[in-house]
């Protein structure tokens, strides 16, 4: 099933499966409105004040829901920090190409993003203990020492001696 969502002027579907399409139907049936479970165009976070006729406001969602959640989970906030969806929009990238190896090519259009420039360059942030992995494998590969050679005294001379066996 997919799910009609409005971004600006822009609307695009989101595919929905298992836990997200149980919870946004759950959420439709809070908004005491019965009719809004049969149709799948009408608002996933539906206002319980028009019946479901409009969204709710975002920013009282992240007031009286998101913030919360974030808390409780053990976010540290500080008094007047922004903190809202976008935020969820820069983990979700980082936890679907870091932690998941989702392909960029998918975590872009989750995202709904143009380019996969700004999904990898502004959204995606590597965890530090990924850079450190990183960092020690290249230099686990530059200080390998061919065999038969005496170790080298810098890191500098090393690199050097390295490269020159790997060219």
């Amino acid at each position: 099933m997919s799910v009609l969502v409005s971004v600006d002027s822009t609307v695009g579907c989101v595919p929905l499966r298992g836990i997200a399409l149980r919870e946004t139907h759950g959420n439709r049936i809070k908004t005491g409105d019965s009719r809004l479970a049969a149709n799948p165009t009408d608002w996933v976070f539906a206002s319980a004040k028009t019946h479901g006729r409009t969204p709710r406001v975002g920013n009282m969602l992240v007031a009286d829901h998101l913030r919360p959640a974030a808390i409780k989970a053990g976010v540290v906030l500080k008094p007047g920090q922004r903190f809202g969806f976008h935020n969820l929009r820069h983990s979700l990238s980082s936890l679907l190409i870091t932690g998941q190896k989702s392909d960029v090519r998918t975590t872009q259009d989750i995202l709904r993003h143009s380019s996969s420039a700004t999904t990898l360059d502004l959204y995606t942030q590597s965890p530090m203990a990924q850079r450190i992995a990183a960092q020690e494998s290249v230099l686990s590969a530059i200080l390998k020492q061919p065999t038969g050679r005496r170790r080298p005294r810098s890191l500098r001379s090393v690199t050097r001696a390295r490269l020159r066996t790997l060219g």
